[in-house]
């Protein structure tokens, strides 16, 4: 059946008319994927760039700015700042370079980085930098909050889990501490640093055997040289009776700090339980020539 002319004529301007009309769709369809495109690619090149940024921690002292370069970026910083006081950016510049001119100026790079967070920043270097220096504030709760808040997002980082580590440790809480310390050797199974601390954690909580085994592993990668740790080692073999062993660490120990008044004290108690009472009164009689009023070492000499 065919149509009239007129209604295929009609027909006909009414595709047409929905082509164009479906044409421009897809061309205003295609502008708009376009444009997201370039949003988001934009938005990203910048979180990218940003996120360059944040990782960027100064760890090492050695690494900090000479104190001209320190003093101009935070008077630029301030400049900024007065002009607009919402330029988050000069805030953290300015708390980063204000952190490494040291301790006595914290209070203040800490208000800039808190104005920071007031103002949105997500720049996890604020964590970070606010997790040390409350640390070392001795201001321990903000700095417990901004340790889990920085390993949160970086919970590899061997750094921050140390100092937390650390930090749980001068505490007295030795359990969190061991926790810490066990994480880190995770992430560097062969740090000194991290399986000493382990190890005097374990000490601390009367854990012997696995700290003797730390102790260890250490002096498998390198021999221990400070007398500090030296003694830990001993007074730990000591614990275990193993009299040779604390002998030993006692020894190395006078023999870097002759007049170490700990070791001798410690020595002298083993040659007791070694049964050598001559060499034990003459460690407590040293320790009496270097500590007149030492009470121990008059206990043990009472001692027939």
């Amino acid at each position: 059946m065919r149509l009239p002319r007129a209604k295929a004529l009609a027909m006909t301007s009414s595709i047409e008319v929905l082509y164009k009309f479906l044409a421009s769709l897809r061309i205003k369809w295609m502008k708009k994927v376009f444009l997201y495109f370039l949003f988001f690619l934009i938005i990203g090149s910048s979180v990218f760039f940003i996120r360059r940024q944040k990782e960027e921690f100064i760890k090492n002292p050695a690494r900090y700015l000479p104190t001209e370069k320190l003093n101009r970026v935070i008077i630029a910083a301030r400049t900024k700042i007065d002009e607009n006081p919402e330029d988050i950016f000069s805030y953290i510049a300015g708390g980063v370079a204000l952190y490494q001119k040291g301790r006595d100026y914290y209070p203040e790079a800490v208000n800039l980085m808190q104005k920071a967070l007031k103002l949105g920043a997500i720049d996890i270097r604020i964590f970070f930098y606010l997790a040390i220096m409350y640390d070392e504030l001795n201001l321990t709760d903000k700095a417990f909050s901004y340790y889990e808040k920085f390993l949160r997002n970086r919970s590899q980082d061997f750094y921050m889990r140390l100092r937390y580590g650390n930090l749980f440790f001068r505490l007295n809480r030795y359990e969190s501490a061991s926790e810490q310390y066990e994480t880190a050797l995770s992430i560097e199974p062969k740090n000194e640093t991290a399986l000493i601390n382990l190890a005097l954690s374990y000490k601390a909580r009367d854990m012997y055997d696995e700290a003797l085994e730390k102790f260890k592993q250490t002096e498998l990668i390198k021999p221990i040289s400070s007398p500090e740790i030296l003694i830990k080692i001993a007074e730990t073999c000591l614990i275990k009776k193993d009299f040779s062993s604390a002998e030993v660490y006692y020894k190395k120990v006078i023999e870097k700090k002759p007049n170490s008044s700990v070791a001798l004290l410690g020595l002298g108690e083993v040659y007791i339980n070694m049964n050598k009472k001559q060499e034990a009164k003459n460690c407590f009689q040293k320790v009496l020539s270097i500590e007149p009023n030492n009470l121990e070492a008059k206990k043990y000499l009472s001692i027939k």
